[in-house]
């Protein structure tokens, strides 16, 4: 497991802008590391329950 090594921040001078571009190395030879966050299950349940109600709350609607 990496050590961790502080923050990322620009070089001194430099825009605050320029520690978030990933293809230039910082001042240590760090690279930016992106990783995916997924979300946890019970969102996905949520937001397709959300999506759910909605189409039979329409299709309730529709029909006299």
């Amino acid at each position: 497991m990496a050590e961790h090594v502080g923050p990322v921040m620009s070089p001194p001078g430099a825009s605050p802008a320029e520690s978030s571009r990933p293809e230039m190395p910082l001042e240590d030879g760090r690279w930016h590391n992106y990783e995916s966050n997924p979300i946890p299950w019970w969102v996905a349940l949520a937001w397709l329950s959300f999506f759910a109600f909605g189409i039979v709350y329409l299709l309730k609607s529709m029909i006299p």
